[in-house]
């Protein structure tokens, strides 16, 4: 028989990580039913490892001066906000589904993060953004004594 041992911390922060999926996709769902395709939620990938975590956001065709990112302790957001392409007087739109217009993202972090030492680099359309652990928040290895 298999059991397995989770502990608390571990399923709180599944919690978490599962509420903030959630309201992300209840809001994105209120938000296209009221402003149809002009609300936007860029993906965003997050990964760790034991000193950093890394998130990278798709947003093509901005410039870096129409993103905001703040960081406190282990919340990351990113804000941001793309003008739509002018269009020459005459011109008729048939389809238009490239987004413009405002977006905002939160993300819960698995630690607190060094906002000292946050570093950001957009190229190609795709913004990846380092976020250094605090030390204090690092793992600890716990030498057994014997005896």
């Amino acid at each position: 028989m298999l059991f397995r041992i989770l502990d608390p911390q571990t399923k709180t922060n599944q919690f978490w990580r599962d509420f903030d999926r959630l309201n992300d996709e209840l809001t994105r769902s209120i938000l296209n039913d009221q402003f149809g395709s002009s609300s936007h939620f860029p993906p965003v990938n997050v990964y760790t490892k034991e000193d950093e975590a890394l998130v990278t956001c798709l947003l093509p065709g901005m410039d870096t001066d129409q993103i905001d990112i703040n960081v406190k302790d282990n919340m990351l957001s990113i804000h941001g906000k793309k003008k739509a392409e002018d269009l020459a007087e005459g011109t008729e739109v048939h389809r238009r589904e490239i987004f413009h217009g405002e977006f905002h993202r939160t993300l819960e972090l698995p630690f607190r993060v060094n906002q000292d030492q946050v570093s950001a680099k957009y190229v190609n359309g795709v913004l990846n953004i380092h976020l250094p652990r605090r030390e204090e928040d690092k793992p600890k290895k716990v030498s057994i004594n014997i005896g």
